[in-house]
Formats: C-alpha cells, sequence, structure tokens
C-alpha cells in the first residue's frame, strides 16, 4: 500500500507537466514571439 502511494507521489500529474511545458521549456523562443507579435501588431495599428 505505502509503495503505490511513494509511486504516486513521485509521478507529476497532468496539469504540473502542461504548466511546466507551457513555462519553462523554450521561454526564450516564446517570449521573442510575444515581443515580436506586439511589435508587428503595433506597426499594424499605427503606433509605431
Amino acid at each position: 500500500m505505502n509503495d503505490k502511494k511513494q509511486e504516486n507521489a513521485k509521478k507529476p500529474n497532468g496539469f504540473v507537466r502542461f504548466l511546466k511545458a507551457v513555462f519553462v521549456h523554450n521561454i526564450g523562443w516564446k517570449i521573442l514571439s510575444i515581443v515580436s507579435a506586439a511589435v508587428i501588431w503595433a506597426l499594424a495599428a499605427g503606433l509605431l
């Protein structure tokens, strides 16, 4: 019984894996894409 609890405690659930995939992996590319999208939007809106 304790072995199953320890195995489940070690295994990250799907939500934690999703958050790590979104916010941890390739964070530099994600920041670059957000900044470039903001610049393109500002150019299209005539703000720059």
